[in-house]
């Protein structure tokens, strides 16, 4: 199932206790939490997607894709059985240039330039090369139509993150007073750990499950094929 902006907030507000306007947290607030959590989640469960490249004659460099994070594979020329993997080579290696099925990505880290894939084989027009990469989750930025692509499943971390950014920012400013109640500023510091315990041993446990299941982490076998 998908939720939108809307019904995460929805569900969010519900954790919190935050159900009757003039809410404690605006929706701006909480929407910014949202997606705070999901680039949180980005790091520990990224997207997982495939880009397909049309080949040049000749043609070693191709842009990647916006989102690109990182290469978990890449196949190349594509259409063969067993499939043909490159294999990864930093493009300063001596041999990159003169050896074929090996490739790089060039990171531009100024993010305005996509960062693109090197290969050191010569193409030809007709050959496609399909990239397999993880990417971080989609931000919903526009509005409350803005679909999620995190995963129901894992819907309890989003929830779980917002609620450990409310406690910390409750701390955050009974401790910011010049006169605080220390009994009441003890609590609240004390929520906010329990929140993050919460939030951190949810992760482990979806990670372990994850890992159980053989969905945690892309590998290729011994019977893939690499030049």
């Amino acid at each position: 199932m998908t939720y939108y902006r809307d019904e995460i907030r929805e569900f969010v507000r519900r954790r919190l206790g935050d159900l009757t306007s003039p809410y404690k947290w605006s929706d701006e607030q909480i929407n910014q939490w949202i997606n705070d959590a999901i680039a949180d989640y980005s790091i520990h469960f990224p997207l997982v997607k495939t880009q397909t490249i049309s080949c040049s004659d000749d043609d070693r460099q191709y842009d990647l894709e916006g989102d690109f994070v990182e290469a978990l594979s890449i196949e190349y020329p594509t259409g063969e059985d067993p499939p043909v993997y490159l294999k990864h080579r930093l493009r300063t290696h001596p041999d990159f240039w003169s050896q074929d099925g090996y490739y790089d990505v060039l990171k531009h880290r100024d993010f305005e330039d996509p960062d693109e894939l090197i290969i050191s084989t010569k193409p030809s027009t007709g050959e496609s090369i399909d990239v397999i990469y993880q990417a971080h989750h989609v931000f919903l930025d526009d509005d409350d139509t803005d679909k999620m692509t995190v995963p129901e499943r894992h819907l309890e971390l989003i929830v779980l993150f917002v609620r450990m950014a409310a406690y910390q920012e409750l701390a955050s400013t009974e401790s910011s007073d010049p006169y605080p109640k220390s009994k009441q500023s003890g609590t609240l510091e004390l929520n906010s750990f329990k929140a993050e315990r919460a939030y951190r041993k949810q992760i482990d446990e979806f990670k372990a499950a994850g890992s159980e299941s053989g969905e945690a982490k892309w590998s290729m076998d011994d019977y893939d094929r690499v030049y």
